[in-house]
């Protein structure tokens, strides 16, 4: 039977339409390409862990609380296990069951849940001290900026200390008509309706940015 959107993600401004392409797309990658970086759009796994250390760069997330939307394959598990160690509680959400019943069969246990949802229909899994996004916002939707603000701003209602998202970057050299580049300046303007704590990466070898958004700046 398939998928069909939730609730939760039809008021964070994802359609039907939407939400039957992506995850079409997502269990046809994985049903061809099985685990594997391209299955949920990376083009090499040196990348994808680059993009994880830029979104976790200045973090620490021993003991920590982590919530992953958008996660895939669970692969930021793995990376977040080799950096920190095995002293935190992970919960990955995404829309594709099939992609979620993969990485809940490599990486599952008491403190590494998956589940096959979007945002919006967490309320009974508390706060997190870290919320990222890896690749989340990437593909054109219908209307990506407001899915975008919906997102971020319902995220960070749920984050007790950093919200880390990346975007693909409108400064690329160029742009491939089945994703969406966001304007930089655009973002960090609405993450700073959010929170005054916004930090903006721009510096990596990737035609993307990434944001932290902190409830609260530590000094170091």
């Amino acid at each position: 039977m398939p998928q069909r959107p939730s609730s939760a993600a039809i008021a964070l401004g994802l359609t039907s339409a939407d939400f039957d392409r992506l995850t079409s797309l997502y269990n046809g990658r994985y049903a061809t390409l099985g685990y594997d970086v391209r299955t949920v759009g990376w083009g090499s796994a040196e990348g994808q862990a680059l993009r994880f250390s830029v979104l976790c760069r200045g973090l620490n997330l021993v003991g920590a609380r982590v919530l992953d939307i958008g996660c895939g394959l669970g692969d930021f598990v793995p990376w977040a296990e080799g950096v920190y160690g095995p002293d935190f509680d992970y919960v990955g959400l995404d829309l594709s069951a099939d992609l979620v019943e993969a990485a809940r069969t490599r990486y599952g246990g008491e403190r590494r849940r998956f589940i096959a949802d979007t945002l919006g229909s967490e309320s009974d899994l508390g706060d997190f001290d870290v919320i990222i996004l890896s690749g989340t916002l990437t593909l054109r939707i219908a209307n990506n900026r407001a899915t975008m603000r919906s997102l971020l701003k319902h995220a960070f209602a749920h984050c007790r200390g950093a919200l880390c998202v990346n975007f693909m970057s409108s400064y690329a050299d160029h742009q491939l008509e089945k994703n969406f580049h966001f304007d930089p300046e655009k973002v960090f303007a609405f993450a700073k309706t959010l929170t005054p704590h916004v930090t903006l990466y721009h510096d990596y070898p990737l035609f993307e940015f990434t944001l932290q958004l902190h409830v609260q700046l530590t000094q170091k």
